[in-house]
């Protein structure tokens, strides 16, 4: 290779340096230029609490948007941070996590790749997403990077979730919320102590017994809340 092709390559590698470390810093903008996703103002100010803060709740109304976002910022994780990061999700049921936002990550990365294969953008996410009642996502080499799991209903314990770490930091989702236990939303701050981490919540407000509910009347102060109406989406207004 002449000192050209060199040159070009070094211009190359530091310009996507520079790019990943930008997207890494703004979800919105990754959003906007990879995955070709304009964000409405709540989802925005969401995006950028889950970069900004460690533990995050949202409950939100029917139909904003909140799953797709999620998922969005699933593959913004790892977009931006693999091969250092990982991802784990859990909800109530097996069959939740597998239909909702396992689902949306699948489509999201899915048009991703269109998008790559169109040249609209230079690169797609690594690996690969397996479908089914236990979604995974591995990369190139078949090494888990993320996943969906519900532990036992016998024990309702976080051992499933025990020993996950990443340098690049945990992405941990707590998906209809209401339907959690202590222990479990407990199990995933085990897993997002790091500074680099995230702890996320999201939830219709249908259970006002529910632990996610007591975490929105006491509002713990290690704890960024959002409340997303119904009448507050593009459904309902010019935005």
């Amino acid at each position: 290779m002449d000192l050209v092709n060199v040159a070009v390559e070094v211009n190359n590698r530091i310009d996507a340096a520079r790019k990943k470390s930008l997207y890494r810093d703004d979800p919105v903008l990754w959003a906007q230029d990879i995955a070709g996703v304009h964000l409405w103002s709540a989802q925005r100010k969401v995006a950028e609490s889950i970069r900004d803060n460690q533990n995050v709740a949202v409950k939100a109304g029917h139909s904003v948007g909140k799953s797709f976002l999620i998922a969005l910022l699933v593959c913004w994780w790892v977009d931006t941070r693999y091969p250092d990061c990982f991802v784990a999700s859990t909800a109530p049921s097996q069959a939740q996590i597998g239909a909702i936002v396992w689902r949306e990550v699948d489509r999201v990365r899915t048009a991703i790749a269109k998008r790559y294969r169109d040249g609209l953008i230079d690169h797609q996410l690594p690996g690969y997403i397996t479908r089914g009642q236990y979604p995974e996502w591995k990369d190139d080499n078949g090494i888990p990077i993320g996943f969906g799991r519900k532990p036992p209903d016998s024990s309702q314990s976080g051992d499933s979730f025990q020993g996950i770490h990443a340098p690049g930091g945990v992405l941990a989702i707590g998906d209809e919320a209401v339907g959690l236990t202590e222990e479990l939303i407990d199990a995933l701050g085990n897993i997002s102590t790091t500074k680099n981490s995230r702890r996320v919540l999201i939830c219709n407000p249908t259970n006002p017994a529910s632990h996610v509910a007591k975490l929105f009347k006491d509002k713990p102060k290690n704890w960024t809340f959002h409340t997303i109406s119904v009448l507050n989406s593009p459904n309902f207004t010019d935005e």
